[in-house]
């Protein structure tokens, strides 16, 4: 996904923030070529890391960078528990 749907799914996350966000190396998205241009595509797991660490900014007055660390480690973590299959 681009940075308009990142913004749009992201209520008071303006453009500027969230390129803020990837010049400074909180999240890393693919880079991908068009034309002569490189533009940034964003994955579900970048948007779940960036929704959260926006939770802790914008309503626990969080620190950017702790925000950051505290969200992706929430997200790594909640992908590492795989459900368990019910037995047979």
């Amino acid at each position: 996904m681009d940075a308009g749907e990142i913004i749009a799914q992201i209520e008071r996350l303006t453009h500027d923030r969230l390129t803020y966000f990837v010049r400074v190396g909180y999240i890393k998205p693919k880079k991908v070529k068009h034309g002569t241009l490189y533009y940034n595509e964003f994955s579900q797991r970048d948007l779940e890391i960036i929704k959260r660490a926006w939770e802790y900014i914008t309503i626990s007055d969080m620190r950017v960078r702790a925000a950051f660390e505290k969200a992706r480690k929430e997200v790594e973590d909640s992908q590492l528990r795989l459900p368990l299959r019910a037995s047979r």
